[in-house]
């Protein structure tokens, strides 16, 4: 009978290459097509499905990673958030402020997590481990957006304004993590930190030029 490390296991490298070949298919596919939203819809459920996996195995006995941890929690913040804002974009139509306790709930773990991989980063800079540098950039990037968060659940910023350029940075940001994940385990070299930085380099390439092309300028601005 399979051990929960096997299943768990399992899950995650199913979930985690389906959701790279279906957000690869997505990011590639024309905004709004068929195609773009079915393999979307598979990038989310497989990401998610992979993180929530990651979260359990990086805390069994014996298979506590840091890295699969910080990417996990990641990972699902960004996905859940990215796929959220669609739906408040459709709500939006008949309400002004749409939102309710599930976004209030994400956007604190957002923040939470991002808090803990500060704390996190800085405890291994601390103890003269370098890989320190990779929560800290994932923390920051989880507290920025968490901040963002709070500026529509606030009622500060128009949902019908700000959820294309959140979908596409938050989505773009969960299949950096998917890469990077990826990169990590069958790529070796050293310095680590710097295999772990390099998808969110070219990452950030593609989600500038996402943004210029889909985004509305007053709406980039706020993103």
């Amino acid at each position: 009978m399979p051990s929960l490390f096997q299943v768990l296991i399992t899950i995650h490298v199913a979930g985690g290459t389906a959701g790279l070949i279906s957000g690869s298919i997505s990011a590639a596919s024309k905004k709004g097509s068929f195609l773009h939203k079915l393999s979307g819809k598979i990038f989310f459920w497989g990401m998610f499905a992979a993180s929530i996996a990651a979260l359990i195995i990086s805390n069994l006995p014996g298979h506590k990673k840091v890295f699969l941890f910080a990417v996990g929690g990641f990972t699902l913040y960004m996905i859940c958030s990215g796929y959220r804002i669609v739906a408040l974009k459709r709500l939006a139509k008949n309400s002004d402020h749409p939102v309710n306790w599930l976004d209030y709930a994400l956007s604190l773990f957002g923040l939470g997590f991002g808090g803990y991989l500060l704390f996190l980063g800085v405890e291994l800079l601390l103890g003269g481990q370098n890989f320190g540098i990779v929560p800290i950039v994932f923390g920051l990037v989880c507290v920025n957006y968490a901040r963002l968060d709070y500026q529509f659940l606030k009622g500060n910023q128009s949902i019908k304004t700000v959820w294309m350029g959140n979908h596409i940075i938050r989505m773009m940001g969960a299949m950096i993590a998917s890469y990077t994940a990826f990169l990590v385990v069958n790529v070796k070299m050293d310095p680590e930190w710097v295999l772990w930085l390099l998808p969110t380099l070219i990452g950030s390439g593609l989600i500038s030029y996402f943004t210029r092309k889909f985004v509305p300028k007053k709406s980039a601005k706020t993103v």
